[in-house]
């Protein structure tokens, strides 16, 4: 890992694929583990703890990894529920001035706005519990950027697009899965992993200047 660690785009690399795998994997676990529960607060504690555990496992950085279990259990839930606090507020929002919530488009950018909140909250959280304050901007931008073409697939899942059914086939062999439930979970690894690459860079850079 040290060696990784010395080149920073290969490190950039590796932790996002880290994130991926990490966060994608915990999210089946959970959803096999407690689906027949329906337990939804629980599954996004459990998905976050997971990932965040596992994460660190893949970045071998062992002084990390209790941190980064303890980042994911409240970076996930909080980020999640959050969100849907904020949508909820929105859509009383778009109610007081006539704008009709039940129209399938205006429920599809709603969700896509709902994601990416989830994405920024989540992030910032997951940040600034590893690396301080310093790194939220960084976490919290690659995570809302990161969660926006998740919740366009999130929309094409609600709407019975055909890659609903291509992916239901192909993850049948883990049970009925929640595929909107793998791609919020999937997508705030990619944007952690992605954005503890990017942060290790400019912290790096920056080093070399002397400001940090």
């Amino acid at each position: 890992m040290s060696e990784i660690r010395k080149n920073a785009w290969v490190f950039l690399l590796w932790s996002t694929l880290a994130g991926t795998i990490s966060f994608f994997v915990s999210a089946v676990i959970t959803s096999m583990v407690l689906s027949p529960l329906d337990f939804a607060i629980i599954d996004t504690i459990l998905a976050g703890g997971i990932g965040g555990l596992f994460l660190g496992l893949f970045l071998m950085n062992r002084h990390k990894i209790p941190k980064m279990g303890l980042a994911g259990l409240i970076a996930v839930p909080v980020g999640f529920w959050g969100a849907f606090i904020l949508a909820g507020g929105v859509d009383l929002l778009f109610s007081l001035i006539g704008v009709n919530t039940e129209n399938p488009n205006i429920y599809n950018i709603e969700n896509i706005i709902g994601i990416i909140f989830m994405g920024i909250i989540c992030g910032a959280i997951f940040g600034a519990i590893i690396y301080g304050r310093k790194s939220i901007w960084v976490f919290s931008a690659v995570c809302g950027v990161v969660s926006f073409p998740f919740g366009i697939l999130v929309g094409l899942f609600n709407s019975g697009d055909p890659i609903k059914a291509t992916l239901e086939n192909l993850l049948a062999v883990f049970r009925p899965i929640d595929l909107n439930f793998l791609a919020i979970i999937t997508s705030f690894g990619i944007g952690i992993g992605l954005s503890i690459g990017l942060f290790s860079m400019l912290k790096q850079k920056s080093m070399e200047k002397g400001t940090m």
